[in-house]
């Protein structure tokens, strides 16, 4: 039975989730596009660490630095990571939401469920896009920053996906709802987020077709696609 007093937290993936598409790779080249056209030219490169990644030669912790640096350059200022930012999440936001997302949102905002972004974008344009959707939090992944502030190809801490993002999103938790029952809602398209479903008292994994339906079968999640399910799950 559901405790009426818990506090309640509805956190979701960014990623085929919130948004259509993923968003790593895409901002980097929309980026380079609209900031350093001549940055393009560096494309063939930022295949090749992708193939990379895939043949499994190197994990995303080494992977996303290297793209970052690859097409943003070595360091990226506090103000010039804003705008790119805003820009950025003003461009997918909401034409890349799909109806069954905006209804979930709109359901668990009506419902009083805190939104939280669960997410291993990085932290500095992931915050901008969970603005734009009127979120309360994010957890991404965090990079390093030099003294001055700007923002630097290198990862602070693990890379926010699987059992790290589960640990930071506990770690969320711990920190803004400490103590008492909480009540959570969590919502992701990927089994690599079994971890963090294992959290939630309501488990939803968003897709189409016998894959999803599946794996949701096997761990006792729900299932729902986000493209068509617009009546709020």
């Amino acid at each position: 039975m559901t405790d009426p007093t818990a506090t309640r937290v509805a956190i979701y993936d960014l990623d085929r989730t919130l948004l259509r598409r993923p968003t790593f790779t895409l901002f980097l080249i929309w980026a380079a596009w609209h900031e350093a056209p001549w940055r393009l030219l560096l494309l063939p490169g930022l295949a090749a660490l992708g193939l990379g990644h895939a043949l499994r030669l190197y994990g995303r912790d080494r992977f996303k630095p290297a793209a970052i640096r690859l097409m943003l350059g070595p360091r990226l200022t506090p103000d010039r990571a804003e705008k790119l930012a805003e820009r950025f999440a003003g461009w997918r936001v909401p034409a890349d939401v799909p109806p069954g997302a905006s209804a979930a949102v709109a359901r668990d905002r009506a419902e009083g469920f805190r939104l939280l972004m669960a997410t291993a974008a990085p932290e500095f344009y992931a915050h901008a896009i969970a603005e734009a959707l009127g979120f309360d939090a994010v957890v991404a992944t965090r990079h390093q920053r030099d003294a001055a502030g700007n923002w630097l190809p290198a990862l602070d801490g693990g890379n926010c996906y699987g059992a790290e993002k589960a640990r930071r999103v506990t770690e969320w938790l711990d920190a803004n709802v400490p103590g008492g029952a909480r009540r959570i809602r969590f919502y992701s398209d990927h089994v690599s987020d079994a971890p963090t479903f294992a959290l939630a008292h309501e488990a939803w994994l968003i897709g189409r077709g016998k894959g999803p339906a599946a794996h949701a079968a096997r761990h006792g999640w729900r299932t729902a696609d986000f493209e068509t399910d617009t009546a709020a799950c």
